[in-house]
């Protein structure tokens, strides 16, 4: 089964807008630093992002870092709230009280999951 993030029958890799937001996906910026999430290259070598098998030229390919984000903390230990429950299985990552189904970061009443959002990702 192919991935339709928006319900709208379009399946992701053909659809335009697979969040439903009304940005076109080419047009997106989840981190709001101004270059198109399409055009995001994390560590300068020119290769977008999304199409770099190496994004954080660490050396190791994206699908075997177990450290994405390089912090010395492995990806399946992150705890961004130190409650101890790691953030891949926590469902208010950030401690909040609002589960991480409905946060809402930028007030559009899009969830985050859904739409993006110009405030600072963590």
């Amino acid at each position: 089964m192919e991935r339709d993030s928006d319900g709208d029958g379009i399946p992701d890799h053909l659809d335009d807008d697979d969040d439903g937001d009304g940005i076109p996906d080419s047009a997106e910026d989840a981190d709001g630093d101004g270059i198109p999430d399409d055009e995001e290259d994390s560590d300068g070598d020119g290769i977008p992002d999304h199409l770099d098998d190496d994004d954080d030229n660490d050396g190791i390919p994206d699908v075997q870092d177990q450290d994405d984000d390089g912090d010395g903390i492995p990806d399946s230990a992150e705890d961004a709230d130190g409650d101890g429950i790691p953030d891949h299985l926590d469902n208010d990552d950030d401690g909040d009280g609002i589960p991480d189904s409905q946060e809402d970061s930028d007030g559009d009443g899009i969830p985050d999951h859904l739409g993006i959002y110009l405030t600072s990702i963590k």
